[in-house]
């Protein structure tokens, strides 16, 4: 009774258009109401087979998102583009403190996950700073990686430290971005060992040029994986750059 009387003088509402999600919450699908679950935007095809960047025309020969890559990224995947609602889930789950947001984040995108993640081994998040995270009282990427995990019946292995502040990324051209974050992560040695010649999938809530996944992927470099996969909810194009 008391819940039904807090729904109706309080409604839950949709963390991205503000519509009412009162039946999306109850049947646990966090604070997103039908409209906006079903109107997350595709990334446009044709996509690189590697890092899912779009490719125009699909006319290149090779893709200028992922040619310099190391071969220690095996690829990277999103669910959806960094448009309207996904912007809106995100900026709420980064700035408003929607936490439920993550939730349902890390719920779709293992109901749409690649083979490559479903095969992994592990969930690794990628840490945000000790200034973000008490800010907003947990790490946006280990919320989504909690939910993702447990959809897929894999563990998360938070074995990734931020060793400095970066600073924020969203002013910053391409290389700019590769220097912010280079030497940002670590990987203690407690955890190389469980590290060693496993699949990870590297969580994060969105991808922009693919920096943060590589500043990653070189400090797990120092437990051997055995090949790490990136896997975020939104990724963004040239136009779509303003969250990062």
């Amino acid at each position: 009774m008391l819940a039904g009387l807090a729904d109706f003088l309080l409604p839950p509402a949709c963390a991205a258009c503000g519509s009412p999600a009162t039946d999306e919450v109850r049947a646990g699908a966090g604070p997103v109401c039908q409209n906006c679950r079903l109107g997350l935007p595709p990334v446009p095809h044709p996509a690189c087979d590697r890092c899912g960047a779009p490719r125009g025309t699909g006319e290149a020969p090779s893709c200028l998102e992922c040619k310099d890559w190391p071969d220690e990224v095996a690829g990277a995947h999103t669910l959806c583009l960094l448009e309207s609602p996904a912007r809106e889930l995100v900026h709420a789950l980064k700035y408003q403190g929607w936490r439920g947001v993550g939730d349902f984040m890390g719920a779709e995108m293992a109901r749409r996950a690649p083979k490559a993640v479903r095969r992994a081994d592990c969930l690794v998040p990628v840490p945000t700073s000790r200034r973000n995270r008490r800010r907003r009282g947990y790490n946006q990427a280990a919320v989504i990686a909690d939910a993702l995990a447990a959809a897929l019946g894999k563990p998360v292995v938070p074995c990734l430290e931020r060793q400095r502040q970066a600073g924020t990324q969203t002013a910053l051209n391409p290389m700019q971005r590769r220097a912010n974050v280079s030497g940002a992560f670590l990987l203690p040695e407690r955890f190389r060992d469980v590290v060693a010649g496993s699949r990870l999938v590297l969580v994060d809530d969105v991808i922009t040029t693919g920096a943060t996944v590589l500043a990653a992927v070189e400090a797990l470099g120092a437990g051997t994986p055995g090949a790490v996969v990136a896997y975020a909810f939104a990724r963004t194009v040239p136009l779509a750059t303003d969250i990062t």
